[in-house]
């Protein structure tokens, strides 16, 4: 799997009214499957009762069978992790528009010579087409950055990964990660922006999570809220995020 990864990596908040937004169509949940496959999207897989999470990409989708086939990570004990799990959570982006399913267990099996994971259609699923969670991914060659200062006192400078314009993720460094749990207030965050400016934001902790890469790497991701976030920078994030949007669609034609 390539080291990329996906913005929408968080789960939909249990508090979100989503009856709206639920699939349960079989060929409608089979095209979006099929979508995923299409467009090679990250997918975040959350096994262990939410605690953890590795990448992957839907590789082939079976609408007779009711299946699809999924890529293993290069982290054997998250593979074997999964294959034991009762309950597992998919999460990605597509088209801007979050989407998300849970499934009761998946298999190891083969596709096309190589190890991958065999799973059963979802009884439903959500696809949250909201403004507030369309987030993009952020440049790589280039990326946003923010410095903020941690709870222990330390100040650090981190790279964003995605935004939106109700919050971000961030890459956190080394064990930074312990100091970053949910609810906690992080006051005067100094964000660049790039071409859309400057903004010095409070912002909130959503989750933390270590995202498993290629080859086994491990990495922190940490999903913040924007904390009343001003007209003006709001203005400025709209006029960034149509920007990285026109960008992406440029990459991928």
């Amino acid at each position: 799997m390539s080291e990329e990864v996906n913005g929408g990596v968080a789960p939909i908040n249990e508090q979100e009214d989503i009856a709206p937004y639920r699939i349960t169509a079989i060929m409608e949940i089979a095209f979006v499957l099929r979508s995923l496959a299409q467009n090679n999207t990250n997918l975040a897989i959350y096994f262990n009762a939410g605690r953890d999470m590795m990448l992957s990409r839907v590789l082939n989708v079976d609408s007779k069978a009711q299946q699809f086939i999924i890529d293993v990570g290069g982290h054997e004990p998250s593979n074997a992790a999964i294959a034991q799990a009762e309950r597992i959570l998919f999460v990605t982006t597509l088209d801007g528009v979050k989407v998300q399913f849970s499934v009761v267990s998946v298999k190891l099996g083969q596709f096309e010579g190589k190890p991958a994971f065999i799973v059963g259609f979802p009884k439903d699923l959500i696809k949250l087409q909201r403004r507030e969670f369309f987030r993009l991914l952020t440049p790589i060659t280039n990326p946003l950055s923010c410095d903020l200062t941690l709870p222990n006192g330390v100040k650090t400078q981190l790279e964003l990964h995605d935004i939106s314009l109700g919050g971000a993720g961030i890459w956190l460094k080394d064990e930074q990660h312990t100091q970053m749990q949910a609810g906690i207030i992080i006051q005067h965050a100094y964000f660049d922006f790039a071409a859309a400016g400057t903004a010095k934001l409070d912002i909130e902790i959503r989750s933390t999570h270590p995202i498993t890469m290629a080859h086994g790497k491990v990495r922190w991701l940490v999903g913040v809220r924007f904390i009343d976030l001003p007209r003006g920078i709001e203005a400025s994030l709209q006029r960034l995020l149509a920007h990285l949007e026109r960008e992406r669609k440029t990459l991928i034609g």
